[in-house]
């Protein structure tokens, strides 16, 4: 039974594959680079004169063919709208198992994306996510190379003036970031930015962070004692799920809010499998009482957060990022059931904002299009914590 279930199946994803393969396309679009030099901007990071620093994590872009115009459009509103100091992508920017084989194409998609993020003019980065490297179209390294080319992007293969990184070919991971964030003059850090990549692809089960990556987050702590951290990851680790499942205590779960997708169907909000990762984690976590939110993307529907109370004194919002595009569409093949493609095609795309002050305030809100087809954003669900 199972094998002739596991045959349909297979057959059924072969036929929305031909379907996909077949559907029209938009032109491509050549977005115009900043014309910036690399390397000739200075990317350090400040607090601003009113003492805040703003951050616009956007997710899941997951192109797979095109940059299309109203995925442009919307998150050209949402980077207006949040105006920030950085742009994080936690993740799924393209979605390389539709294009086996086609690796010019899929660097050409690259090169888009990383064209329109440099002609903001503002810092960016990212983290990838367990779509980015599947099917091995494309190398998580070949991907850094081409992002790298933007001048405002902070991260890259080598060393860099403005953030320091752990890269472990063996493990596949790359884009683990500690971007510091200094008082005005470049005075001392005031905030760290912490990226935490991805380490698995489509195929592969996920296991959690690797033990490079725990360790760089923990030596970081020892480095930069007493500096509070706001981390960007793609899957969501298993706190989401504790603070889920604990949503209506209020002793463990100070604040709730947002929204769920298909909480009928008992769905698991962290998807890693590793319980001796998890443990360290989340032990490391509770050591150094340092990071004050852990934003994540993957779970294209949810955009709930909350405030976590992991240990005493020690609270941690944890909040799932607006997918931030309308891709290709590929919802329309690959969901059968008309009421799921309903909310995906009608779920408001948009961003996540997040502001540290230099008083110890930290607030998230999310950021959504309001529908009136004129990319008209708003805000909701704001969330604030003291430090």
């Amino acid at each position: 039974m199972k094998k002739i279930r596991y045959s349909l199946v297979l057959t059924a994803m072969i036929l929305c594959l031909l379907l996909f393969s077949f559907a029209g396309c938009e032109k491509y679009r050549d977005f115009a680079w900043s014309g910036v030099e690399k390397g000739s901007v200075d990317l350090t990071l400040e607090l601003g004169e009113d003492g805040k620093f703003d951050i616009l994590q956007l997710t899941d872009i997951q192109f797979v063919d095109y940059v299309d115009d109203r995925s442009v459009a919307v998150m050209s509103a949402a980077i207006s709208y949040a105006d920030p100091d950085l742009i994080v992508i936690t993740g799924d920017q393209i979605s390389p198992e539709y294009l086996v084989g086609q690796k010019k194409k899929t660097k050409k998609i690259l090169n888009q994306i990383t064209a329109f993020f440099d002609s903001k003019q503002i810092p960016w980065t990212v983290c990838f996510g367990n779509h980015d490297g599947a099917m091995g179209v494309i190398s998580k390294k070949e991907m850094v190379e081409i992002y790298q080319k933007s001048a405002f992007f902070i991260g890259g293969l080598t060393e860099s003036d403005y953030c320091e990184s752990y890269i472990n070919e063996k493990e596949d991971t790359y884009c683990n970031y500690f971007i510091p964030v200094y008082e005005q003059g470049r005075g001392a850090v005031a905030h760290g930015v912490f990226i935490m990549d991805c380490a698995t692809s489509l195929m592969s089960p996920y296991d959690g962070f690797t033990s490079g990556q725990i360790d760089f987050y923990n030596s970081m702590s020892k480095k930069y004692p007493g500096v509070n951290i706001s981390m960007y990851t793609h899957e969501p680790t298993q706190e989401f799920q504790t603070m889920y499942d604990n949503r209506n205590d209020k002793q463990k779960v100070g604040i709730f809010k947002g929204e769920i997708e298909k909480p009928e169907r008992g769905k698991t909000y962290y998807p890693t499998k590793d319980s001796a990762a998890n443990e360290r984690f989340s032990q490391s976590l509770k050591n150094n009482n340092n990071v004050r939110g852990i934003y994540v993307g993957h779970d294209h529907l949810s955009n709930f957060a909350g405030v976590y109370n992991i240990g005493e004194d020690n609270s941690i919002i944890l909040a799932y990022g607006r997918m931030s595009t309308y891709g290709f569409g590929e919802w329309r093949y690959f969901m059968f059931n008309s009421s799921d493609r309903k909310q995906y095609k009608n779920y408001p795309r948009g961003g996540r904002a997040v502001t540290v002050s230099v008083d110890g305030g930290y607030t998230t809100r999310d950021i959504l299009d309001s529908k009136d087809g004129k990319y008209t954003m708003t805000s909701r669900n704001e969330i604030t914590i003291s430090v």
